[in-house]
Parts: C-alpha cells; sequence; structure tokens
C-alpha cells in the first residue's frame, strides 16, 4: 500500500519547539507567552474559542505571522533567525487552510504537480506518477482532470490536502480545515487526516471537531485569550478538565 509520505524515525529531540511567543496587534494580544513542543510523528490539536489565537499560533509555526518575542524552532533551528531559508522551511511543511486556494485554472492533477517540479526538482513523470498514487488515496482518482469550480466542497479540501502532501512534507498544517463543509463533506476530509495520522505523519491540527480531536489527537492544547490554559492527553481534556474556562467550553461545545 502507498503511504501518504516517508516519515523519518522518532527523535528524542521535538521537531518545533515553541518558546514564550507572543503576538500583538495594536493592543490586542493574539499569542502572550505561549510555549509547547511537538514531536516527530505527534499529533498535537489546538482547541479553543473563536479568536483565541489558536490560528495564528499555527500561521507563526511557518512564519505567515511575525512575532514580537519568543523563538519557534523547527528541528532545533529559529526559523525568525535572518539565515533561516524560509521557502525550504515551507516545502518541508505543508498547510492547508479553511478556504481551498486551489489554482482555479488548473485541473486537479495540475494543481498537484506544479510546485514538486518547480520546488522539489521532480520530473513531470515522477510527480504526475506521485499525484496518481496520492489521488487514489484520497479518493480523488476520478477528479484528476476535473477544475476546482467542478469539485464539491470535500472534494476540493481533499484535492488541496492531496496537494500539500505532493511535496512530501514532514509536517502538515491544518487550520480548520471542515469548517466550511457541511456534515457529509466533515466527513470526507477527517477520513483523509485519519489515515494520514495513523502513517505517522507529525501534525499540528486546529479543529472545531472535538470527537475528530478526541480520536486522533496524541496531545491537545486548550487555548483562550492568546494563552494555553490546559493541556493534555484527550482523555485528560475530555473526561477530565481541570481549568473551568475548559470545562465551560466543553459543556457549550456538547450542546
Amino acid at each position: 500500500m502507498t503511504t501518504f509520505s516517508s516519515v523519518p524515525a522518532p527523535s528524542d529531540a521535538p521537531l518545533i519547539s515553541v518558546r514564550g511567543v507572543r503576538k500583538s496587534y495594536g493592543s490586542l494580544h493574539a499569542l502572550n507567552n505561549v510555549s509547547f513542543n511537538v514531536m516527530e510523528g505527534e499529533k498535537v490539536f489546538l482547541i479553543g474559542p473563536s479568536g483565541s489565537g489558536k490560528s495564528t499560533m499555527l500561521r507563526c509555526l511557518n512564519r505567515l505571522e511575525i512575532i514580537q518575542a519568543g523563538q519557534i524552532l523547527v528541528e532545533g533551528k529559529d526559523i525568525y533567525d535572518s539565515t533561516c531559508d524560509i521557502c525550504r522551511l515551507r516545502q518541508d511543511m505543508g498547510m492547508v487552510f479553511q478556504s481551498f486556494n486551489l489554482f482555479p485554472h488548473l485541473n486537479v492533477l495540475e494543481n498537484l504537480i506544479l510546485c514538486p517540479v518547480r520546488l522539489r526538482g521532480m520530473t513531470r513523470a515522477e510527480a504526475a506518477d506521485l499525484a496518481d498514487a496520492l489521488l487514489r488515496r484520497t479518493g480523488l482518482a476520478d477528479k484528476k482532470y476535473a477544475f476546482p469550480d467542478e469539485l464539491s466542497g470535500g472534494q476540493k479540501q481533499r484535492a488541496a490536502i492531496t496537494r500539500a502532501l505532493a511535496m512530501k512534507p514532514r509536517i502538515m498544517l491544518f487550520d480548520e480545515p471542515t469548517s466550511a463543509l457541511d456534515p457529509e463533506m466533515t466527513g470526507e476530509v477527517l477520513d483523509v487526516m485519519t489515515d494520514l495520522a495513523r502513517d505517522g505523519m507529525t501534525m499540528v491540527v486546529v479543529t472545531h471537531e472535538m470527537g475528530f480531536a478526541r480520536e486522533a489527537a496524541d496531545r491537545i492544547l486548550f487555548m483562550d485569550q492568546g494563552e494555553i490554559l490546559e493541556q493534555g492527553s484527550p482523555h485528560d481534556i475530555f473526561s477530565s478538565p481541570q481549568h473551568p474556562r475548559l470545562r465551560s467550553f466543553l459543556r457549550q461545545m456538547s450542546r
């Protein structure tokens, strides 16, 4: 069976280390002294109310936002250091957004092979073979020549995930990838992400899907007002939450 990626053996050192990160927009403190690690192969989920800093934190991980203080290390290298090759970093760190961001003038296959050929140095034939294998895994083999406006929302998001995987990243970032989808389409996307997690991909996921977080996460971070208020295993977070704000949030989400 074709796997989504070739995942290196786990290391004792964190693959990602976030240290005392602060990020403000004027007087709004989006992130306030945020620290956590992500190990190779770990699935870390960020949950919390809207405006809690989850998406901002995710965007900081591949330098789509500029932080005011702290450090973010990937494989021990400070990604905000002037010597960091941000283009190389982003080749190894796939990101899937709430919106699909597919190139509308390219069909699915061309969306998938564009970056591997231009950035990874693959031949067109190599990239097409990889795309075919990934499209079979994500259930889109029959849509390879379709254009984005011919796809359903769930198909577009699966195509966006497949495009990110075509770069053979070590890390995948997901920013509420199902927020714009109906329940049936949400299930399609979550199935692909669950398979990806089983393959051992390192993942950082912002989600409002509590059932998915309970099932797929290794560790969950609960954020509110730019801070991590509690973190733990899915069992600890959902069965015995300690912080009163987390208990209140989970009560609201269960209604």
